[in-house]
């Protein structure tokens, strides 16, 4: 198997919080080395509207970096009626391939944090607005893999998206992946608990997953960094190879390409766009 950083290929981050604080000071130096590690490109959510206007307001610097708008469940308590106007504003603004961070968390019930209540009450308007744009979501699901998933389909929501982080069973993962969903797998895969997950990973159809870092956090078992970085993309890449028996990352990353731009279909037609200019230049 040819090295993980190998320069010829192009990896993609599919949920990376590159705009938290954490990466103040650092998030230069950390985009520099998970570019030469061969990674082309991030997906960063949206929590919430005071880190999407924050983000809104960060001058680009010109990295491949695909800013989402959204209101994760954990930032329930900052959430305000007005900030769902601002979802649809923010999401056209930054031109999103998909809505979200949003979705369901059984732990925030049982730690007394968030009721399920109030959870579902921010779900379901970014249900609505991904119908409306016409968006894929990514959905942060915890616990509830079978209820979400099965009101997706009552509803007949067509749009598909990510389910990041998952850690259901092969049949939550197939039923996901029937609805158009797929699913993001990282850091958790390689610690030495996550067995049944590398089993799972290993029964799914390949056409079923992404990559992911979920950086800063969900950092891998082989770093002693608290900080995780997208820089561990094709490091992930090549222990999915090995997990599905593949000899090949060239093979896995293409089929991961293709996979991102299935889901998020915009992201292809960014590529495209971006490959012409590109040629104009030469």
């Amino acid at each position: 198997m040819k090295a993980a950083g190998e320069a010829s290929l192009q990896w993609f981050d599919a949920h990376c919080h590159f705009d938290f604080d954490v990466f103040e000071g650092r998030r230069e130096g950390d985009w520099a080395q998970a570019s030469t590690a061969g990674v082309g490109g991030v997906m960063i959510p949206g929590v919430s509207r005071a880190l999407t206007e924050a983000l809104m307001k960060r001058p680009s610097q010109g990295w491949n970096q695909h800013c989402l708008a959204g209101l994760h469940p954990y930032w329930c308590h900052e959430h305000q009626p007005s900030d769902l106007d601002f979802l649809e504003q923010a999401l056209k603004q930054l031109k999103s391939a998909a809505v979200g961070e949003a979705g369901l968390d059984v732990h925030l019930v049982k730690s007394g944090r968030v009721s399920l209540d109030t959870q579902w009450y921010w779900l379901l308007p970014q249900i609505e607005l991904a119908e409306h744009l016409r968006l894929p979501l990514v959905l942060h699901v915890r616990g509830m893999h079978d209820e979400l998933c099965s009101f997706l389909r009552r509803r007949r929501f067509t749009h598909g998206g990510l389910v990041h982080a998952f850690s259901g069973s092969e049949q939550q993962g197939r039923r996901w992946h029937e609805l158009g969903f797929a699913l993001g797998v990282g850091g958790a895969m390689t610690h030495p608990r996550a067995q049944r997950l590398r089993c799972t990973l290993q029964a799914l159809p390949v056409e079923s997953l992404l990559l992911e870092t979920d950086s800063p956090d969900m950092a891998p078992a082989f770093t002693a960094d608290q900080v995780n970085v997208p820089a561990m993309i094709p490091l992930y890449g090549a222990i999915l190879a090995r997990l599905r028996n593949m000899d090949s990352l060239s093979e896995i990353a293409q089929i991961l390409q293709q996979n991102l731009y299935r889901i998020f279909p915009s992201l292809a037609v960014n590529s495209s766009e971006n490959t012409f200019l590109n040629s104009l230049k030469d």
